[in-house]
C-alpha cells in the first residue's frame, strides 16, 4: 500500500488527549523532535524472515496497552565521543542516510549498535583481528545493565574491549518523525541488522518489557488493526518486510530514507494519522556539521576515533521508548 496519504487510527491514549485539547480550544505548541535510533534485528528461518520485536510496558498488567515495538533510544553523547570505528567513516554514513551532517549520521549508526548490544547482546563490531565479533563474552550482562543506566558509555565499552564499531552492519530502513501532537517528539531512524554468525540474542530490559522472534505476518496478525497494540511506524516496518524472502534480500534493498511526517486529522469526528513524506531539515544545511572527524578522507580505510561535535552536546542521555502515533 502506498504510504503517501495513508490513514491509520490513533491510539486510545492519544485520542483522549486530542479530545481534551479540542474541547479546550487549543493544542500544545509542538516541541522540536529529538533524534533517536532503533534496531530491527532479522534472521532467516525455515518459515521465512523473522524480526526480533519487544512488547513495551506502557501499562502494567494491561496486555492490550503494551505495544509491540522495536528497541529504540535517544542519541547519547557517549555514542560518539572517542568512538573506535572500522569499515565506513562518517562521510559514508552521511551519504547512506542522505544527510549532510556527518557526525549526526554516524551518531545514529552508533546509537543503533548501542541499543542492539544493550537490549539483545548482539555486537555489531569487529575485534583486533578485524573479524566480526562471533561470541560476546558471558560476563557482558552486567556491562549491558550499566549501559542501560548510563553508568558507562558505548564508546568506552568498545575501547576497553579493543573492539571497533562496524556501521556497515546496520542497514537504514525507515526514518519517522512522529506527530506534532505528541507530548514527546522524536526523529527516529530505524536500522535493520542481521545477527552475526556465532551470536545469539540474549534479551535484557531495564523494566518488564519482553521480547522474541516473530515473522512480520505474525506481528501484524497479533496487532490486527488495534493502534493500542502496535505503533504506526512499527506496523509500516512489519508490512515492508512481509515480502522480503531472506536476510540477504533485506540487506540488499535500496531504501527511500526521505523522512515520513505523519499528521493527525479529524475525519468525520474520528482522529486519524495521515502519513506524508516531509521536508528533510538535514538536507539544506539546517544542522551543520562542525566537527572534522578523523577518517573522513574517502581513501582512509582505518577511520580510528571520532570526536564529538558541537551539535551533539544536547543529545538526550536516557533510554526512552518513542510513542510514534
Amino acid at each position: 500500500m502506498p504510504l503517501s496519504g495513508r490513514s491509520l487510527p490513533v491510539s486510545s491514549e492519544l485520542h483522549w488527549f486530542l479530545d481534551q485539547w479540542q474541547s479546550d480550544g487549543r493544542f500544545p505548541v509542538p516541541e522540536a523532535p529529538r533524534p533517536a535510533s532503533a534496531i530491527v534485528l532479522i534472521r532467516d528461518s525455515l518459515e521465512g524472515l523473522e524480526t526480533f520485536i519487544t512488547r513495551q510496558l506502557d501499562a502494567r498488567g494491561i496486555d492490550d496497552r503494551n505495544r509491540l515495538s522495536y528497541p529504540v533510544s535517544n542519541l547519547r553523547p557517549g555514542d560518539l565521543r572517542n568512538l573506535p570505528l572500522a569499515g565506513w567513516n562518517s562521510a559514508r554514513c552521511a551519504r547512506t542516510l542522505s544527510i549532510e551532517n556527518k557526525s549526526r549520521a554516524l551518531h545514529h549508526f552508533s546509537a543503533a549498535a548501542r541499543i542492539s548490544f544493550a537490549a539483545t547482546g548482539v555486537l555489531l563490531a569487529e575485534d583486533v583481528d578485524r573479524d566480526i565479533v562471533a561470541a560476546p563474552q558471558t560476563d557482558w550482562r552486567g556491562t549491558r545493565a550499566r549501559l542501560f543506566s548510563n553508568e558507562i558509555s558505548w564508546s568506552q565499552i568498545l575501547r576497553e574491549r579493543d573492539l571497533k564499531l562496524r556501521p556497515d552492519l546496520c542497514k537504514p530502513w525507515l526514518r519517522w518523525i512522529n506527530t506534532a501532537t505528541q507530548l514527546h517528539r522524536f526523529d527516529t531512524t530505524y536500522f535493520v541488522a542481521a545477527v552475526p554468525f556465532g551470536q545469539n540474542v540474549d534479551f535484557l530490559s531495564p523494566n518488564e518489557t519482553s521480547g522474541g522472534w516473530k515473522r512480520p505476518k505474525e506481528i501484524l496478525a497479533e496487532a490486527a488493526g488495534d493502534p493500542d497494540k502496535i505503533s504506526a511506524s512499527t506496523r509500516i516496518i512489519a508490512e515492508s518486510l512481509i515480502d522480503v524472502p531472506s536476510v540477504g534480500a533485506a540487506m540488499a534493498q535500496v531504501r527511500d530514507l526521505h523522512p515520513l511526517r505523519p499528521e493527525v486529522t479529524n475525519e468525520d469526528g474520528e482522529w486519524r494519522v495521515v502519513i506524508h513524506p516531509g521536508r528533510d531539515l538535514y538536507r539544506k544545511g539546517t544542522l551543520r556539521d562542525y566537527a572534522i572527524a578523523v577518517g573522513d578522507d574517502e581513501n582512509d580505510q582505518s577511520p580510528g576515533f571520532l570526536t564529538l561535535s558541537d551539535d551533539d552536546n544536547n543529545a538526550e542521555s536516557g533510554e526512552e521508548e518513542t510513542d510514534e502515533s
